[in-house]
């Protein structure tokens, strides 16, 4: 299965941890033998929310250094570029009902490319009706996931 995955569940790799998400969420998806695909502005949104943190003195330097090129060099992940005009157009029109366009190019990104988004994010687990009919109409197998709601289906699928 191709997976899309939220900048969320990259920030165990930049040491910083989120209580809904297990840091080895990575090495679990792959051994499972899913496709990880991330966009790279999630790269970017990554190192930004660490560097934030170094700044404050919560964070080491090196923590976002090697967070930072683990994600970037990873062979566990196929990162997906933002310049793609079906891509940043999808994104553009998401914008109109999402204010946040970081989470507006992911979903792009999900709904041209994977099975599955999984994300943390209130918004995109409940997209606009409008939105949603939108991303439906370009990718019908596609499901927005928690992490929670993702490992149900999974027991639900291996039970």
């Amino acid at each position: 299965m191709r997976i899309c995955l939220d900048s969320s569940y990259l920030l165990p790799l930049f040491g910083i941890g989120l209580g809904n998400i297990p840091s080895d969420v990575v090495r679990r998806l792959s051994a499972q033998g899913h496709e990880l695909l991330i966009s790279e502005i999630s790269i970017f949104e990554c190192a930004a929310k660490a560097a934030k943190l170094v700044a404050r003195g919560e964070l080491n330097i090196r923590r976002l250094v090697d967070g930072l090129l683990g994600v970037a060099y990873s062979p566990s992940f196929i990162r997906i570029s933002i310049y793609e005009a079906d891509l940043i157009g999808l994104a553009a029109e998401a914008r109109k009902l999402i204010s946040d366009f970081i989470d507006c190019i992911i979903l792009a990104t999900a709904t041209l490319y994977t099975d599955v988004l999984l994300t943390e994010d209130a918004l995109l687990l409940d997209l606009p009706d409008e939105l949603h009919e939108l991303v439906s109409s370009l990718n019908p197998r596609l499901v927005v996931l928690s992490f929670e709601e993702y490992s149900r289906e999974l027991g639900r699928h291996q039970g």
